[in-house]
C-alpha cells in the first residue's frame, strides 16, 4: 500500500491528571514548564499521582506520532514506525494509533 505520509518516532503513552497548584508548590514543579526527573523520582510522582489524583486520560503519544495522527485525521493515508514493548503499554500504543487510522 502506498502511503501519503510516513513517519518514525519514539512510542511514548502520555498520563494525564488533574492537580492543584498546592500540589505542584508541593512537588518543587514549576507550572507550565516542562520538568525533567530521573526515573526513582518517576515512579516516586507517578505512585503519589495515582494514589492522590487517580488518572485521568491515557493517550499515545510523541511529536512525531502526534503529527501522523493529525495528517490521518485530516483524511492521509498514515504509517508511523516505532519500537514498543510487548507488555500493556506497547499494546495500548499500537491500539490507540490503529483506532485513529493509522497502520
Amino acid at each position: 500500500m502506498k502511503y501519503d505520509v510516513y513517519g518514525i518516532g519514539n512510542a511514548l503513552v502520555d498520563k494525564e491528571f488533574e492537580v492543584s497548584d498546592a500540589f505542584l508548590a508541593e512537588q518543587g514543579i514549576e507550572k507550565g514548564f516542562m520538568t525533567l526527573i530521573d526515573e526513582d523520582r518517576h515512579h516516586q510522582l507517578l505512585a503519589e499521582l495515582q494514589q492522590r489524583f487517580g488518572l485521568k486520560q491515557r493517550t499515545s503519544g510523541g511529536s512525531a506520532a502526534n503529527t501522523i495522527v493529525a495528517a490521518s485525521q485530516f483524511g492521509a493515508r498514515a504509517f508511523y514506525a516505532c519500537k514498543v514493548a510487548g507488555d500493556e503499554f506497547g499494546e495500548f500504543y499500537r491500539h490507540d494509533l490503529e483506532r485513529a487510522g493509522v497502520d
